[in-house]
């Protein structure tokens, strides 16, 4: 495990452009994929089938020309992320079901969840006020640069775009404890709120089994 630096990085906050691709997916599968709770508490790694499934949904978001990367001044080396995508009133849930997958995989018992809390939120319909919000779909910091600002940066750069393009809300949703704690502190508010404990499969069985602190899947929200 990497040590965290004990002195201040100098960053940079850019837009994640085409050039960039390659350098982002593999940040994300050496940190996010790694450490995120639902993809360590299902062993997706493990699988290959899921590995790519992962990679090409991180790709899908890059295409959407709103996400932003932290680069460090002195090295060039790029040290987190924000992965945005839109939604717009009227857009459907792409639900994941057996009968479109010749079989099940980590990947898609992941996007499963996501399906549940995104319908069970109705977030149009709870705000019918709201038509256009940015969704950080992914954010992530290396590990050897976690608690010097960089999650906040990215958020901040993304909130500026969100105005700039007219959207009128920012959407995140929780998996990790500490991206919830962190979003709290930036002022959002938790609108949805699970157990892993109490998502189970058709057996009854718990299908996340999740290391503490990370014990809850949230949604939280920011009116701009």
């Amino acid at each position: 495990m990497d040590t965290i630096k004990n002195t201040k990085v100098s960053f940079n906050i850019v837009p994640i452009t085409d050039n960039d691709k390659e350098v982002v997916i593999n940040s994300l599968k050496q940190y996010f994929f790694r450490d995120e709770p639902l993809c360590a508490s299902s062993g997706l790694m493990e699988e290959k089938e899921s590995v790519i499934q992962l990679e090409n949904f991180c790709v899908d978001l890059l295409r959407n020309e709103i996400s932003f990367m932290a680069v460090s001044t002195e090295t060039g080396e790029l040290i987190g992320a924000s992965l945005n995508s839109p939604m717009f009133r009227g857009n459907e849930i792409q639900e994941i079901g057996e009968e479109n997958n010749e079989k099940s995989s980590k990947y898609n018992d992941i996007m499963g969840l996501l399906d549940k809390a995104e319908r069970d939120t109705d977030i149009f319909g709870k705000y019918p006020n709201i038509d256009r919000i940015m969704e950080l779909k992914i954010i992530t910091v290396n590990e050897a640069y976690r608690g010097q600002g960089i999650c906040k940066a990215l958020v901040n750069k993304s909130k500026e775009l969100a105005l700039d393009l007219g959207y009128q809300m920012i959407y995140v949703e929780c998996s990790s404890h500490f991206t919830a704690m962190a979003v709290e502190r930036f002022g959002f508010q938790c609108i949805y709120s699970f157990s892993y404990s109490d998502y189970v499969n058709k057996q009854g069985e718990v299908v996340f089994k999740t290391k503490p602190p990370h014990e809850y899947f949230k949604i939280h929200v920011l009116l701009l």
